[in-house]
């Protein structure tokens, strides 16, 4: 039998997780990795987006799909006990190790301030720690993201989030739904961290990528292509390319970095985010901008409205975050593990010239 560790990846159907994939197949930046992989899906789950990364790296049909080291074992991670079972009789039938690592890519991805009872991230979190206690593992990475990061400067002024800046403890009412399931799965990883588990944390910025049109990921890369984004404000955010997430995801894996990573390789306007990210795919874009002087005190004059059923959202706090913040992130702990980032220009270059050829 392989003494080679067996990882467990979920959200390997993913953005991240597929990309990942590739990653330790040695399609990516590191050599490939000899262990097997066992990717957990769902009965609605499907392959397009690992067929988009084997566009990417122009492999033939089937190269990641079908290679004899990954494999897709249909389980429902909201059932650890039942997940342990059916690893069990997997391993046992296919003659391979149980999995000893665990790299929990899997996420809902939902930054809309009205989504809760759709974002069960820190739930889905809480399963896959039970199942990693179960299988008793070696080691647990997990993603996270720069939204679980707060400071203490009003909004609209600049300040820089180190990766300590994590306040969990901080006022909820200004936090998106996202934000705070993302925090709560980070503290339940921590939690398993004080009780003995080896984790690795990873907080990626915006990941930039690919995917079919539909996906939640490509949800900008969608609305510049269709040309239905309605205006741009003076906001910025961390933006990071999903094949430096991948990499670092791995190496912080593989090394057991136990302090928490931060991947964010550039602090960018929104108006040069889209931009750029319309010139990848061709375009050239000519929208309304929004200055925070004077819209933020025009959102917060009208706040009253967050009430209302449909256009309520619009009016809150949490969207004012989101559309005016100058908070940046400093991704330099993420920079030495990928040794150097992927600029954005390239990565807008790279995924907008696929995406305008299949969209």
């Amino acid at each position: 039998m392989d003494s080679t560790p067996t990882i467990f990846l979920t959200g390997a159907t993913g953005q991240l997780g597929s990309f990942l994939l590739a990653e330790f197949l040695g399609f990516g930046s590191s050599i490939a990795y000899t262990g097997q992989v066992i990717c957990p899906v769902r009965a609605s789950s499907n392959l397009d987006q690992i067929n988009w990364v084997e566009d990417f790296y122009k492999l033939p049909d089937g190269t990641i799909k079908t290679h004899k080291n990954i494999h897709f074992v249909p389980c429902e991670l909201l059932n650890a006990h039942n997940t342990a079972h059916i690893l069990e009789q997997y391993c046992l039938k296919n003659h391979f190790p149980l999995p000893s690592e665990v790299i929990h890519a899997a996420a809902v991805i939902n930054i809309s301030p009205g989504t809760s009872k759709s974002t069960s991230n820190a739930m889905l979190t809480e399963e896959v720690l039970l199942l990693a206690e179960l299988l008793k593992v070696a080691h647990f990475s997990h993603v996270s993201s720069i939204a679980v990061l707060g400071g203490t400067a009003p909004l609209g002024e600049s300040e820089t989030l180190d990766p300590e800046h994590f306040h969990p403890g901080r006022s909820k009412a200004s936090i998106s739904d996202y934000a705070l399931s993302k925090m709560e799965s980070e503290l339940s990883v921590w939690r398993a961290n004080a009780e003995g588990m080896s984790v690795s944390i990873i907080r990626p910025g915006v990941i930039l990528g690919i995917g079919p049109k539909s996906s939640t990921p490509q949800k900008l890369w969608q609305r510049i292509h269709d040309k239905s984004l309605p205006f741009i404000t003076d906001g910025c955010s961390g933006v990071v390319d999903v094949r430096d997430v991948a990499m670092i995801l791995r190496r912080c894996h593989e090394n057991r970095i136990s302090s928490p990573v931060t991947a964010v390789s550039e602090n960018i306007d929104f108006n040069d985010l889209v931009t750029g990210m319309a010139s990848g795919l061709g375009l050239k874009l000519k929208l309304k901008l929004l200055h925070r002087v004077p819209w933020l005190n025009r959102m917060r004059a009208l706040g009253f409205l967050r009430h209302l059923p449909f256009i309520g959202v619009y009016f809150t706090a949490q969207m004012r975050i989101m559309l005016f913040s100058r908070a940046a992130y400093n991704g330099s702990s993420g920079e030495s593990i990928a040794e150097g980032y992927i600029s954005p220009a390239r990565s807008f270059k790279d995924f907008g010239t696929l995406l305008s050829k299949r969209w």
